[in-house]
């Protein structure tokens, strides 16, 4: 399978990487942070950090909104943290159950 002279194909990426993607939508909510107050910004800040931590899984996922993705990837962030204050409470107090009440 052979060009004729002059015929080029594409050669690299076709479609944006996860990253790309995300990128793209963290800078098309700018103008949504910028209306948030100084201290809610901080917590809006940190949804984006767990969302670009976990962009490989959401690569995986192959949602066709890539939004879903990011959405879930800030649940699975502040999950975590969430975990790791029960682990505090519960060494604090001297023991016992981490299991979901």
């Amino acid at each position: 399978m052979g060009r004729s002279p002059g015929e080029s194909w594409a050669v690299g990426r076709t479609l944006p990487t996860q990253i790309q993607l995300l990128q793209g939508e963290e800078n098309a909510w700018k103008g949504f942070r910028r209306a948030l107050r100084l201290e809610d910004r901080e917590a809006f800040d940190i949804l984006w950090s767990h969302a670009r931590r976990h962009a490989t899984a959401a690569s995986m996922a192959a949602r066709p909104l890539p939004f879903e993705a990011y959405i879930l990837a800030m649940a699975v962030g502040i999950e975590r943290d969430l975990l790791e204050l029960k682990k505090t409470l519960v060494v604090s107090r001297g023991g016992g159950n981490l299991e979901p009440s």
